[in-house]
């Protein structure tokens, strides 16, 4: 796992810093790795997540952002968008064996999404289209604060709510016992 974090972060996110510069992938980068562990932390309270994996989602959706956003720079920017979202289509199936955190996934690729749109540079055709990034920068900005904060409330005020269906999005149970290791079981303390 360790290897393939680094292939990504040498090859992916090396050619994004050069695009866009450190500090706004460093943004979207913590901002999604932040957004996901919320996200996996309040959906999933007792099974500890590790690792980097909604960060990295943020900067996939940071790579769907850029397609969308230079859309008429691209000679097949259908292709490239198909290529990313069946990349991100497998990797959501692999999100489902037991064991990978979908939670920080999701959350992460949610809030690289909405940062992105924030940040990253753009090329304006018209007025018109200045107009309409600007307010596209605007709501997915507005959206991605009222959403961190609506995520540390409920982290906070309603740690450890249950939802039932929300187990299948991190593993399908396709036998019994499939994903009845993917728990830990942990519970706070209670007082000496």
């Amino acid at each position: 796992y360790q290897r393939r974090v680094r292939v990504f972060q040498a090859t992916i996110l090396r050619d994004q810093e050069k695009f866009a510069g450190w500090w706004r992938i460093g943004f979207i980068y913590m901002s999604s790795g932040v957004g996901g562990t919320m996200l996996s932390a309040i959906l999933i309270p007792y099974m500890p997540e590790v690792g980097a994996s909604g960060a990295l989602y943020g900067i996939l959706a940071s790579l769907v952002v850029e397609v969308v956003v230079n859309w008429k720079i691209y000679q097949n920017p259908c292709i490239e968008l198909t290529k990313l979202v069946l990349l991100l289509a497998i990797l959501f199936l692999v999100g489902l064996l037991p064991w990978i955190d979908n939670f920080a996934h999701i959350g992460g690729f949610v809030f690289g999404f909405l940062t992105a749109f924030v940040v990253l540079p753009h090329i304006n055709y018209s007025d018109e289209d200045r107009i309409a990034k600007l307010v596209v920068q605007i709501v997915c900005g507005i959206l991605a604060v009222v959403l961190f904060a609506l995520l540390f409330i409920v982290f906070y005020l309603a740690q450890g709510s249950e939802c039932d269906n929300c187990s299948f999005l991190n593993c399908i149970p396709f036998t019994e016992s499939f994903c009845q290791d993917a728990t830990m079981d942990l519970r706070p303390r209670v007082g000496n």
